[in-house]
């Protein structure tokens, strides 16, 4: 049984002097020292933790979540019950919104349906074009439904159990995380205990490092969704590196090649709606039968 979570890798770049001795006109030895800026990958990985792990992970959630309730903060039972008692967490124009919101996302829908049945016998062109506008409206009110519900969801961020469950993913990937340089294997963050662990990771935040802030975003990346159960085997984590490193991709593009990529991906959705309707059988034709011709009677 691999005693690791997840092993992956990410390029480092290291300045490297390099000496090189020739001689002058004069014959005298000369030294000269150039520097050049080398690759090289750095393998990383995240440690399956044990039962005592466990056992002292629990123990922090629960010293973390009494700290939190002493300093004032509410927990989710006792912040849902006030909302409730104030006629719940969003105001009538924000349930208006929110209403319309789906309204529209299910008009768009219902246009898409009409679309494709092409009761009005559209050219093609005029009808992939219309389809394609479709797709982008519900793709835009999909995310504006997603950013309010978010929002939502954000107004129970400062509650006892959220504080306490961010820092204890904090624990364990203070804990966790390892690296593995020149053939030797050693704990990425430095310290015996968890202060100093989280004094040498704010070290690391501080300093302008794109290998450093590369690493501490995929440990905080895998092992918040490991800790939440959405994560267990090594292909589960596989396909979330896949989703971090594509997300990471979308972040460099301008805004025009963002645009133009969702143009794209719009038109190849309508493409692919129109490519896969089924298309309703031809009536098979009536095979025509010879009239018999009446026999004349022998006289």
């Amino acid at each position: 049984m691999s005693k690791w979570l997840h092993t992956f890798s990410i390029t480092k770049k290291e300045e490297v002097v390099t000496k090189e001795d020739s001689e002058n006109e004069k014959g005298e030895k000369t030294t000269t020292e150039k520097k050049e800026l080398v690759e090289k990958e750095i393998t990383l990985k995240i440690k399956k933790p044990n039962r005592r792990l466990f056992d002292e992970a629990d123990l922090f959630y629960g010293v973390k979540l009494s700290e939190g309730i002493k300093a004032g903060l509410l927990t989710k039972t006792l912040l849902a019950k006030r909302y409730s008692n104030d006629g719940g967490s969003m105001s009538e124009p924000q349930k208006e919104e929110y209403a319309n919101l789906y309204m529209e996302l299910y008009d768009q829908e219902n246009l898409v349906q009409k679309i494709q049945l092409n009761l009005e016998k559209m050219p093609e062109d005029e009808r992939r074009e219309k389809l394609k506008e479709a797709i982008i409206q519900m793709s835009i009110l999909k995310e504006r439904l997603h950013n309010f519900e978010v929002s939502q969801q954000s107004l129970f961020d400062q509650t006892a159990e959220v504080r306490a469950r961010n820092q204890t993913i904090m624990w364990w990937v203070l804990q966790l995380s390892t690296i593995e340089e020149e053939g030797s294997l050693r704990e990425f963050f430095q310290g015996a205990t968890y202060e100093d662990k989280l004094e040498d990771y704010d070290r690391m935040e501080e300093q302008d490092n794109p290998f450093w802030g590369e690493a501490i975003k995929k440990f905080i990346y895998f092992v918040s969704f490991w800790e939440s159960g959405q994560l267990s085997g090594e292909e589960d984590f596989k396909r979330a590196e896949e989703v971090f490193n594509k997300s990471v991709e979308d972040e460099d593009l301008t805004e025009e090649e963002q645009e133009g990529m969702e143009d794209k991906e719009a038109e190849e959705i309508a493409q692919e709606i129109l490519s896969n309707k089924e298309e309703k059988p031809k009536p098979k034709a009536k095979r025509k039968t010879k009239k018999k011709e009446p026999v004349a009677e022998n006289a």
